[in-house]
């Protein structure tokens, strides 16, 4: 676990109180899961943010995997092994979302993201922002990373955007 926070401390270095992990911890995953999924998340925002550009990771905990709009993969991508997460990274780039099930393999690209509207969503953020807040709310099991255009980060699960404040985690507002 020390390793996942040191790599959160590269990613945020204005020490936001932004943890991945944390939002894992509720699910019955094992640590090595939790580990890996960290890890994989971790490396597509720092990809997205040192180029500068937007993207939205959709981890889904649910067995068998929610069903997404989006691009299938005929063969889902193992991102544990370097070269296919570097591809996920690229992939990334593209309109709409990343699928990723817990065993860490990479099943859709450029998933389009629903729901019916909630309270709590703000325009201001825009629209990849506001559509993963709502797929939260209505999919359980399911952690999305979103990373804007301007760097900022946001972890959202249930319909709200978590932030850690000492050692409970609390909704954003």
């Amino acid at each position: 676990m020390q390793f996942c926070r040191w790599l959160l401390l590269i990613i945020h270095p204005s020490g936001k109180t932004l943890r991945i992990e944390e939002a894992l911890l509720d699910y019955d995953i094992s640590g090595t899961v939790r580990s890996n999924l960290f890890h994989i998340a971790a490396s597509i925002i720092h990809h997205a943010e040192s180029e500068h550009f937007g993207c939205a990771i959709v981890l889904d905990l649910n067995e068998p995997l929610g069903k997404i709009a989006g691009q299938n993969l005929v063969a889902p991508l193992d991102l544990e092994r370097s070269n296919l997460l570097d591809l996920a990274c690229d992939l990334a780039r593209v309109d709409g979302a990343l699928q990723i099930g817990a065993d860490g393999h990479l099943y859709r690209f450029g998933c389009l993201l629903d729901g019916e509207a909630i309270s709590g969503e703000d325009r201001a953020r825009g629209a990849r922002y506001n559509s993963s807040l709502r797929f939260t709310a209505h999919n359980p099991n399911t952690i999305i990373v979103v990373v804007s255009s301007d760097r900022r980060v946001s972890v959202l699960r249930d319909g709200k955007n978590m932030r850690v404040s000492g050692n409970s985690r609390q909704p954003e507002r």
